[in-house]
């Protein structure tokens, strides 16, 4: 990488002549310092945040996290003053597994080590150590945070998961409460929802506090229209009606919704067959409007309930969007360089995988760690498949069932819509 300068420096020597910069991002490292360098993580975010810049830290938050902690105290009562962090671990092991055998059945401390056993004994020993073991420990409650960053003139912007800042999303009864009890303050509205929820950590969006007045929690249509989006989203009743009755949808995430009129059934099947590209808004709207009843084609209408789908896109969280389109190459499947080569660069012993065009990680299998070299815009799908077919005839690779080619063909469109090519 050409545009990449990697820097080991101790947070508090930071200063303003470091830099500016749009992104500051702090994942893992708050809620695991002592308060000196939390203050200057907060500091580096003021002065170092350029003046239309976002700042992303993540963090752990009570109240679910007071579960975590009485697991941790046990852990570190057996791993006392030991040294070496899989001496550690093991002790600490030992504890849970004796205390998930002999602990109260009825008691607080029983359901917690029920809830982070398996976990604990599974998961990847350095992720354990730093979350149960780290000499520091410090989670804090989301409105203490948002109350620090003021301090420091920042001020909150969002979630990175925005879904989970609607009240709306969590019922009626439980929305309509919050909103009469918060007023309109979203850090109080959020906090509360963090004791329903019972959330253990949290990812913030910061900004500076000059910015605050620009923030509104009201997502805008004009907003809605300029983005791409994409869904997948299945009609829990098998097969949806083209009309206004109310029919409930899943979302690949498994998020739900009720789509309650024809426009919104049609986007989601439209959307679902363009999975994982995006469709924009006039994109959708044409494609909408072409398979509405003329007597149901009043345009503002189609405008309206589109933009309420892509309204329940982004705050219910039932598909994905961005500023700009992703699409399919063509006829000729491709994906960037950059991902055909990651494989190769990958440590020893590292699963092996690459990314797709959501920036999410893929777990190659045998079959795509084959085609994706091959996945550079020189070849067709037909191309793909033979050579799909070949190598299964030669036995470099074995599908199950591959004798039949629709099963090959099946295959290649899954690898194909994993790494959006």
């Amino acid at each position: 990488m050409k545009n990449l300068e990697l820097v080991q420096k101790d947070l508090v020597s930071v200063t303003k002549k470091f830099g500016q910069f749009d992104y500051i991002l702090c994942h893992g490292v708050y809620s695991w310092v002592p308060e000196k360098v939390q203050q200057a993580i907060l500091r580096i975010c003021r002065e170092n945040l350029s003046a239309r810049g976002i700042a992303y830290i993540g963090y752990k938050t009570y109240p679910g996290w007071k579960a975590h902690e009485i697991v941790r105290d046990a852990m570190l009562l057996r791993a006392g003053e030991r040294e070496g962090g899989a001496e550690r671990l093991a002790y600490g092991r030992g504890m849970l597994d004796f205390l998930h055998q002999h602990a109260r059945r009825d008691s607080v401390l029983a359901r917690a080590i029920e809830q982070d056993h398996a976990m604990i004994r599974t998961f990847d020993a350095a992720y354990v150590i730093h979350d149960f073991l780290a000499s520091t420990n410090a989670p804090c409650y989301f409105r203490d945070f948002a109350a620090r960053a003021d301090e420091h003139d920042l001020a909150y912007l969002a979630d990175a998961d925005p879904p989970l800042m609607f009240a709306t999303n969590y019922g009626d009864e439980i929305a309509r409460l919050l909103f009469d009890e918060c007023g309109h303050s979203q850090v109080l509205l959020e906090q509360y929802l963090d004791f329903v929820t019972d959330r253990a950590f949290r990812r913030s969006l910061l900004v500076r506090k000059e910015r605050a007045g620009d923030i509104g929690y009201n997502v805008q249509a004009t907003r809605l229209r300029g983005l791409h989006v994409a869904a997948q989203l299945a009609c829990a009743q098998g097969e949806a009606r083209i009309d206004d009755s109310p029919q409930p949808f899943s979302a690949a995430n498994g998020n739900a919704v009720v789509l309650d009129n024809a426009v919104a059934k049609l986007a989601a099947e439209a959307l679902t067959r363009a999975w994982p590209f995006t469709m924009g808004f006039d994109e959708l709207h044409r494609v909408v409007q072409s398979k509405l009843p003329e007597t149901e084609q009043a345009r503002n209408v189609t405008e309206g309930r589109l933009v309420a789908f892509f309204n329940s896109i982004v705050v219910q969280g039932i598909g994905r969007y961005r500023l700009t389109p992703l699409v399919r190459q063509g006829e000729h499947p491709c994906v960037d360089k950059a991902a055909r080569d990651y494989p190769a660069y990958l440590p020893q012993g590292q699963a092996v995988h690459t990314f797709n065009g959501w920036h999410e990680p893929v777990l190659l299998n045998p079959v795509m760690h084959y085609l994706l070299p091959h996945l550079d815009g020189s070849h067709t799908r037909e191309a793909l498949l033979a050579m799909l077919a070949r190598a299964v005839s030669e036995g470099t690779l074995t599908i199950e069932a591959a004798g039949a080619q629709a099963t090959l063909a099946a295959e290649l469109d899954r690898v194909l819509a994993l790494l959006c090519a």
